[in-house]
């Protein structure tokens, strides 16, 4: 089962699996089903903000190998495709970008990122 299998009829929140040490800064990530079967999804160009979090009792550990470093993940809608970015720790410095038509596609990518990118793992999910 996927999760968009369990949206219903009226506007929800998209269930997410967002791993420990990771802060929910916004999250618009909303979708109805629709009476033909198809989802509608919210397209807006603030659609998720996340933030990794410091490490329990200490400090950010800045630099590219610390898996304690300040990471931000951004998700929105920009005319004709969903964007999920990865900012180390500003838009000043994106470490990584990945945009598709397709939700489920944006949903695997962030799901992926949340777990792999403290580690330096920053490719997309594969289709």
């Amino acid at each position: 089962m996927h999760v968009l299998d369990l949206v219903g009829p009226d506007w929800q929140l998209v269930p997410l699996r967002i791993p420990g040490g990771w802060a929910v800064r916004q999250n618009g990530l909303d979708a109805r089903r629709l009476p033909d079967g198809s989802l509608d999804f919210n397209d807006s160009e603030d659609l998720l903000w996340l933030v990794k979090l410091p490490p329990p009792g200490g400090e950010y550990r800045p630099g590219p190998d610390s898996p304690w470093r300040e990471l931000h993940l951004d998700a929105g809608f920009y005319r004709t495709a969903f964007r999920v970015d990865l900012l180390d720790p500003d838009w000043d410095h994106v470490l990584a970008s990945f945009t598709t038509e397709s939700f489920v596609e944006l949903l695997a990518c962030i799901e992926k990122w949340l777990v792999n990118a403290p580690l330096g793992d920053l490719s997309p999910p594969a289709s």
